[in-house]
């Protein structure tokens, strides 16, 4: 049985190895790093509930002028918080 001879890789076939690897890792880095971000969501004012109790879609300056002001500020995430 003869001994099978691998021949050494060249230089050059070593550097596009190499070059292969790092964009490979930074294809998946990046990768990673977006897919987390689609995931979150960010916060956002939806709406309001007036000191009257009424609620309003309103997101701004007015919303619940009529109704006493702004007890809470209504938010995408579910939260309300105090003007």
């Amino acid at each position: 049985m003869a001994t099978k001879i691998t021949p050494k890789p060249t230089k050059a076939k070593a550097a596009r190895n190499s070059a292969s690897r790092i964009l490979v890792t930074a294809v998946i880095a990046t990768v990673m790093m977006f897919s987390g971000t689609q995931a979150q969501t960010t916060r956002h004012r939806i709406g309001a509930v007036c000191n009257d109790g009424t609620t309003s879609k309103a997101t701004g300056s007015g919303a619940c002028s009529h109704h006493g002001g702004v007890n809470c500020w209504q938010y995408s995430d579910g939260t309300c918080s105090k003007p």
